[in-house]
């Protein structure tokens, strides 16, 4: 295979490519050989004399490492070749000597040269000579026929030619050229269109990223083809090269109204994509995001405020709408769950122990720690549940669609979502604080629906006292207070909430105003409803009184404790409701900090709770009389509660007056005591209050009605003791002078003392504690009226003397443990007294000796009667607990059943 030469020569390449230069900055055509280039020097000699030394000396210099240039001046076959730069670059260090020789060889080489032609022209002459002749001759005989003038030369035979030649081509060549100047129009066109495929299918791309939901993509090729169209339209759809004008304008017309036409067909696509876009905004299902980014592509479609106001009119009427509706089916809900909850009333009371029983039942529940939703449990739940639901749903309306609009709103007045090509004169001149407007038109109605469902008004107007105090009409009759609370706090949290969330917005001073009216009011209208329900609660409280005992104190009933329970859970919720927690649930979840209420709410809670114990005594006062549910069998039929301890009333008889009264003037004893100063210091610490008045009035109510039942129970039984005693005192068939020395105490001691036996045991079954107090009185009674019956007896004689000394101190002696101060100092008087009345006879000499039998028939009797006056006796007292054992009654005075000295 033979070698392959793949040395390059630039002049070869200038020439074959016809460029002047290996980088060529512009397109260019040179033609080497016509041009003095050098590359056209250089190939036109390629090869002859390279490498050769003309002078004969010696030298030789290799071309290929020179540039193009310095190639050009060292050959001797170029046309650039330069003598000096030959010296130079051959013979650089030649001296004169070798160049003198070397002008000697160049002369005889050229002689030499010259010699060759010369005798190259003598021996070829004469066939030069013989061809000239030749051809003149051949010349001569062509001009006088071939080439005569009259046969133009030889050329009209031929232009004969050419043109029938002609007449036939057109014939057959000229439609087929027709056609192919057609179908090279027809590819032309075809070009065009396929070059501006985009353009002319924009109409068809547009409607089809519509129907998919790419606004973005349909605006996207519609700037591109809108700036293709302005831009450069002639690239669109060139109207070719017409060399007269009315062609040229012809073809621009053509032109125009096919870019017209397909232009109005993208401007349709848009319309429908604009209404699309404006149908959207419409929908107050879609995001923040989605409305944002269409109002975006509308503002790019049309630089002005339009779909702003499309969107902000629309969600405007839309949220309004749908404000009022929810509000108006919520009442409809409500008012069918009033209809189908009312209980049927059966009589007048019917209502009261429906109520009741539900509120004992609210009441264990509560004792049993359960949750507030096992505590709220009503026949009226229904109807909480439907009012809790209509402000959910109409917070939730408003919530869902106000948040979105009022952030574009705020935008929009920003300027957030200002293009620089809209102009502030563009669009329908609308303000844009009207956005403000329409977002406070939102929450105006949302105060306006609450305030007219709940009949709210200023706080001042409701709390004056002129004003009506009706409450909503839309509430629940037949609710317990417990579950009053319990809903009405829920309510109070979501419009807190909900106030919470727009407070949070930003809109106006006037809507957070609004709404902090919205919330005073709600708060004590609400109050105004749980104060009602307390106090009609606390007015029918008394049907819970289940007689059972208080494992604190056995002489009082777990009724108390349950009132106190009542009343404190109740406080708790009026403080909730006043402010004194944040109701709302992201609170709920924090711990709880409590705050400081207005001292409207704290006068108004504090008089609640005054009111509603007002209602517990008078109920106390009524479980004592003949009215009491356990006589006239109105008890509540829910079960009562279950008493783990034993309970010491289920022996008693509790339909007996005597009974309920003790048990219930014990109660007032340990209200006054224990549970009335610790719920009032627990009220003030709690509200931050001093009710030290009140709570005057209030231990003196209580004093003044335990009083009175205890007068009501102790008037009748001392009647009939002191009756009984003054019969045996003031007996017609007894005189007190001549009668003899006593040797027994007379019947109508023991009665009276037997009659005092049974009061003891009546009270010691019902209420223990009031064993001194009803016992000093009776025996106070008892003094007083011996007293006054004693002086009614003129004189006495020494046997009446020591008779009566003997009965008195018989009582006194037996009865001495409930001996007050008071009756002491009437019994001295009495004893002064009949020592005063004796009127000594003769023979009442031995009046000691009388005295000593005296004192020995008081033994006797006293030792005789210790049985039966056993539970008079003293014993010691020993602290007991809530589960003592009550034999310890039974053991009193032990050590006294011996007898005891008499006084004088």
């Amino acid at each position: 295979m033979p070698k392959l030469n793949f040395d390059i020569d630039e002049a070869a390449l200038l020439k074959a490519y016809k460029i002047s230069s290996l980088n060529p900055t512009k397109w260019e055509e040179i033609n080497h050989e016509l041009e003095d280039s050098v590359a056209g020097a250089l190939t036109s000699s390629s090869g002859d004399g390279e490498g050769q030394d003309p002078l004969g000396i010696g030298g030789h210099v290799n071309v290929k490492d020179m540039t193009m240039e310095a190639k050009a001046a060292v050959l001797i076959n170029s046309k650039s070749f330069d003598p000096k730069a030959f010296l130079s670059a051959v013979h650089p260090n030649a001296t004169y000597q070798d160049l003198a020789a070397g002008v000697a060889h160049l002369r005889d080489s050229i002689d030499a040269r010259s010699a060759a032609i010369r005798i190259l022209v003598e021996e070829n002459f004469d066939r030069f000579v013989a061809v000239k002749a030749a051809n003149d001759a051949l010349y001569a005989e062509m001009k006088e026929g071939l080439l005569s003038p009259e046969a133009d030369y030889a050329t009209k035979p031929l232009r004969d030619h050419l043109k029938q030649a002609a007449v036939k081509a057109n014939q057959v060549f000229l439609p087929v050229l027709e056609n192919a100047s057609k179908a090279q129009k027809l590819r032309t066109t075809l070009g065009v269109f396929e070059r501006s495929k985009f353009f002319f299918n924009l109409p068809s791309f547009i409607i089809e990223s519509v129907e998919a939901g790419r606004y973005d993509v349909a605006m996207r090729d519609y700037k591109k083809g809108k700036m293709l169209l302005e831009s450069r339209p002639g690239q669109l759809l060139p109207s070719g090269n017409l060399k007269d004008g009315s062609g040229s304008t012809i073809g621009d017309q053509q032109q125009k109204r096919i870019l017209e036409k397909v232009w109005g067909s993208v401007e349709k696509a848009m319309g429908e994509m604009k209404n699309t876009l404006v149908s959207q905004l419409q929908d107050p299902t879609r995001s923040l995001e989605e409305q944002e980014r269409t109002i975006e592509i509308l503002l790019e479609l049309q630089p002005n405020d339009d779909p702003f106001w499309a969107y902000f009119d629309n969600q405007h009427k839309h949220i309004l709408s749908q404000m009022n509706k929810t509000y108006q089916a919520s009442v409809v809900s409500i008012k069918a769950s009033i209809e189908k909850v009312t209980p049927e009333t059966t009589g007048p009371g019917s209502l009261t122990t429906a109520v009741a029983a539900q509120l004992q039942s609210a009441i264990l529940a509560l004792e049993a720690k359960q949750p507030d939703v096992i505590i709220a449990k009503s026949s009226a739940e229904p109807v909480w549940q439907a009012i809790l639901d209509m402000m959910k749903n109409i917070s939730e309306t408003m919530l869902t669609n106000l948040p979105n609009f009022w952030k574009i709103a705020k935008g929009f007045m920003d300027g957030k979502y200002k293009k620089p090509q809209i102009s502030s004169t563009s669009g329908t001149r609308r303000s844009p604080t009207q956005s403000r407007t329409m977002a406070l038109d939102i929450v105006k109605l949302y105060i306006s629906l609450v305030s007219e469902f709940f009949t709210l008004s200023d706080m001042a107007v409701m709390a004056s006292p002129s004003s009506s105090g009706n409450g909503p009409p839309l509430l629940p009759t037949d609710s317990h207070s417990l579950s009053t609370a319990h809903y009405l706090t829920k309510i109070l949290g979501e419009l807190q909430e909900s106030v919470n969330e727009l407070n949070g917005m930003e809109i106006s001073n006037e809507v957070t105003s609004g709404l902090k009216s919205l919330l005073e009011s709600a708060k004590w209208r609400f109050e105004d409803i749980l104060v009602n329900a307390w106090l009609r609660d606390a007015s029918i409280f008394y049907y819970l009184e289940a007689w059972i005992a208080s494992p604190i104190d056995l002489s009082t009933t777990h009724y108390l404790e349950q009132m106190e329970l009542f009343q404190r859970h109740l406080t708790t919720a009026a403080f909730k409701i006043a402010g004194g927690v944040d109701l709302s649930s992201t609170s709920l979840s924090k711990p709880t900090k409590q705050h400081a209420i207005p001292q409207a709410f704290v006068t108004k809670i504090t008089k609640a709770f005054l009111d509603a114990l007002y209602a517990f005594l008078d109920g106390l006062v009524l479980l004592a009389s003949d009215e009491s549910p356990i006589v006239v069998g109105t008890r509540p039929l829910a079960d009562a509660p279950i008493s783990i301890a034993p309970n010491p009333f289920e022996l008693l008889d509790l339909t007996d007056g005597d009974t309920r009264i003790l048990i219930v003037i014990s109660n007032f004893g340990y209200l006054s005591s224990a549970v009335i100063p610790s719920m009032l210091v627990q009220l003030e610490a709690a509200l931050g209050t001093s009710i030290n008045e009140d709570k005057q009035t209030l231990m003196t109510v209580v004093q003044e009605l335990d009083k009175t039942l205890f007068e009501g129970y102790i008037k009748p039984k001392a009647s009939l003791a002191v009756g009984t005693l003054r019969g045996g005192i003031l007996d017609s068939n007894m005189d007190w002078y001549e009668t003899p020395q006593p040797t027994e105490i007379r019947q109508y001691m023991y009665e009276t003392l037997m009659y005092l036996v049974g009061i003891h045991a009546q009270v010691s079954r019902a209420a223990e504690p009031l064993l001194d107090r009803t016992l000093s009185t009776l025996v106070n009674e008892l003094a007083e009226e011996s007293l006054r019956c004693f002086r009614q007896v003129k004189r006495f004689g020494m046997g009446g003397m020591l008779r009566a000394t003997l009965e008195i101190e018989f009582m006194h002696q037996t009865l001495g443990r409930y001996v007050t101060p008071s009756a002491a100092k009437t019994l001295s008087d009495l004893y002064n007294k009949i020592s005063q009345a004796y009127a000594r006879r003769p023979g009442d000499e031995n009046l000691q000796s009388n005295l000593d039998g005296v004192k020995k028939t008081l033994a006797e009797t006293r030792r005789a009667t210790g049985i039966e006056f056993l539970c008079f006796r003293q014993t010691k007292t020993t602290p007991r607990g809530p589960t003592s054992s009550r034999k310890e009654k039974d053991t009193r005075g032990a050590k006294e059943a011996k007898g005891g000295g008499g006084r004088h």
